[in-house]
């Protein structure tokens, strides 16, 4: 695991948050601003998850180790046009797959949602749906105390 790597989850007005990524193996990045779901930006809900769950292949991991997702940007951009270093989800696209279906299932169990149905076998089990929930209520108090135009800083 790459360790070192700092996210920074930028609350902008209009319920919005912009990421920039540092200290990951290659340029540093950005996303720029989305919508903010329902209660946390979906992208910290990952590192959230993935951290309590030791997804060291999850969307984060590959991202320290040097992948590029759709909509990021390097922090630089006389490095965009640079498609060479842009290494789409070729550096962990299964465990990238993978994570994105726990992440979705941990959140449905925190909100109480139904979980989906027929998957087998289930992609968390009871321990993990309890540490994923308490990462996920961790990380929502800690982007709730952000003020808008500030960060919250996460480090990989």
């Amino acid at each position: 695991m790459v360790e070192g790597m700092e996210i920074r989850f930028i609350r902008l007005p209009g319920n919005r948050c912009e990421i920039s990524v540092s200290g990951r193996e290659g340029p540093d990045l950005r996303l720029p601003a989305v919508r903010v779901g329902h209660i946390l930006p979906h992208d910290l809900m990952h590192a959230a998850v993935e951290r309590a769950l030791g997804l060291d292949d999850g969307l984060w991991g590959a991202i320290a180790r040097g992948a590029m997702i759709d909509g990021t940007t390097f922090a630089d951009v006389r490095q965009n046009g640079d498609t060479g270093m842009k290494k789409a989800l070729s550096r962990g696209g299964d465990g990238i797959m993978d994570a994105e279906i726990k992440v979705n299932t941990a959140y449905r169990a925190w909100r109480g949602l139904p979980l989906p149905a027929g998957r087998a076998p289930a992609p968390l089990d009871a321990a993990e749906l309890e540490r994923a929930g308490k990462a996920i209520a961790e990380a929502a108090e800690r982007w709730e105390g952000t003020p808008e135009g500030g960060a919250l800083v996460w480090h990989w």
